[in-house]
């Protein structure tokens, strides 16, 4: 059976508060991307706002990324993403394609994940990635084991549709939710113990919102560690550029986005060097807090310094928004170092996202797949 036609609506930023048209897009796409998370967690713990998706296209600066609704007779049936670094150099395109539950079956997101992997293509990408979210095996079921030899996932339907599209799993990322409440328990005794191995030699600072002044060449400079010292198993990875300016655009989109962010850093007392941090981001209320990124220079290691810096960030959590009943993260099944600590604190295991790639044959052609595109 072949998928029907399909119809590409691209997203662009409301270019006043009464362009109607693209505000009505964008309010259907997030629909759309509401149905699919809510379906697959059966909650609406990863829902996307509206306000989260102006954030996405009105700061533009550091990612050359494209979204789109997809119709089919009618029908909002699905969202289509690609994004690549505007870093020169950068190689690496991510893809994203989802159908709403009603319309699969039908081919629909074979179609969809074809026609954006020609749009990352036609934007430099020479390796293509997606991260798609899965169910941990059941005990007598089939699996995909990780190319890293870390993690496993279910064979479902986006697992088996990914492998016929030429990707491998590289690589797992373990999904865990955290107890607030019952994580306050705990945190005494393990902010001690931290403090013991870290000893004098650290100060610990905690701010809601921008980055101080005095700290954010050194806060900019940790985050672009992040792309090279985080597990990334084989998966290829652009280098990325960060400075204070990036740092600013960064939090400028968290706010726009109506996320508060929360961010807890370690300094070395006898240099003044931001040594780590973590960040959490707090969508409108009654949802889940994200934990963000956390890194510990290589230097600091093994001085608790991500445990540390995590439980200030919980502690801050409880004194400004005690109504956060949850936290939800991400972490590279290979990443034990950060796995204990999450384990720690209380983070319990309640799904995985498999990282998917392939890399661009020689022969592929930038053209289209069948289908319109609208602007």
């Amino acid at each position: 059976m072949s998928a029907p036609e399909l119809a590409w609506l691209e997203l662009t930023a409301p270019v006043d508060p009464f362009d109607e048209p693209a505000r009505s897009r964008i309010a259907r796409y997030v629909e759309t991307a509401n149905r699919v998370t809510q379906a697959f967690w059966q909650d609406d713990s990863q829902d996307t706002t509206v306000d989260e998706i102006l954030a996405s296209l009105r700061h533009v600066d550091d990612d050359d990324t494209v979204r789109f609704l997809v119709v089919a007779d009618g029908r909002d049936v699905g969202r289509a993403i690609a994004s690549i670094s505007r870093d020169e150099g950068a190689t690496v395109g991510f893809v994203s394609a989802w159908v709403v539950p009603e319309a699969r079956g039908l081919g629909i997101g074979r179609a969809i994940a074809r026609r954006i992997e020609r749009v990352a293509i036609e934007r430099g990408a020479t390796t293509l990635q997606t991260w798609l979210d899965h169910r941990a095996p059941a005990a007598d079921g089939e699996s995909i084991a990780a190319r890293s030899g870390h993690g496993l996932v279910a064979s479902d339907p986006a697992a088996r549709l990914a492998v016929s599209l030429g990707y491998t799993l590289e690589q797992v990322d373990r999904i865990s939710a955290l107890d607030v409440a019952a994580a306050r328990h705990t945190l005494e005794a393990l902010r001690t113990d931290a403090l013991a191995h870290a000893s004098d030699a650290y100060e610990l600072r905690t701010w809601q919102g921008a980055t101080p002044e005095e700290l954010v060449e050194a806060m900019a400079s940790l985050h672009g560690r992040m792309s090279t010292d985080a597990p990334s198993a084989a998966l290829d990875v652009d280098e990325e550029r960060w400075d204070a300016a990036r740092l600013g655009r960064v939090e400028a989109e968290w706010a726009d986005a109506g996320q508060a962010a929360l961010q807890a850093v370690a300094v070395e007392r006898a240099s003044g060097a931001v040594v780590a941090f973590t960040v959490l981001l707090l969508p409108a209320p009654g949802r889940p807090a994200f934990q963000e990124d956390t890194l510990v220079h290589g230097d600091h290691r093994g001085h608790r310094l991500g445990m540390l810096v995590k439980i200030e960030n919980l502690l801050q959590l409880g004194r400004l928004h005690p109504d956060r009943a949850r936290i939800l993260t991400w972490n590279a099944e290979e990443n034990r170092p950060m796995l204990r600590v999450n384990e720690a604190l209380g983070f319990i295991a309640i799904g995985a996202e498999g990282g998917w790639q392939r890399r661009v044959r020689a022969d592929e052609e930038s053209t289209a797949s069948p289908g319109t595109m609208e602007a």
